[in-house]
């Protein structure tokens, strides 16, 4: 929705010419999955607006576990995008940034609903990534 041709972007785009980088908080990573093809028309926006540089933060990859049948489609569309950078750059949220979105930007969620404390394993994924 957000990188249609004449969608939301491409009119912010048009409205703010000197525009320059693109930051975006997302729950999932980009997919290419049929019916969807995220990754596709963020490719295609990228051609259109060459000025443009576009950072993705997610809290989780989407369906690239093994047991997905689009899986290898995915990974392989996060790698094709992620060999973009520095143009584009892919970065999973550090622990409580999405704790701090989800309390600032998003109405009726009280703070004390969401902790959860960070598992070990998700703090060292975060540190290599």
């Amino acid at each position: 929705m957000l990188f249609e041709v004449g969608g939301y972007l491409d009119a912010v785009t048009d409205a703010y010419e000197n525009m320059g980088c693109i930051i975006l908080y997302s729950n999932y990573s980009p997919c290419n999955e049929a019916y969807h093809c995220c990754v596709s028309k963020i490719y295609n926006f990228l051609l259109k607006y060459p000025e443009i540089t576009l950072c993705i933060y997610f809290s989780q990859l989407y369906h690239t576990e093994d047991g997905f049948p689009t899986a290898a489609w995915n990974r392989e569309a996060l790698r094709s995008l992620s060999s973009l950078w520095p143009r584009v750059t892919l970065q999973r949220l550090p622990g409580g940034a999405w704790r701090y979105l989800l309390c600032n930007f998003v109405y009726g969620i009280p703070g004390s609903t969401l902790y959860h404390p960070t598992p070990p394993s998700r703090t060292l994924a975060d540190r290599q990534n």
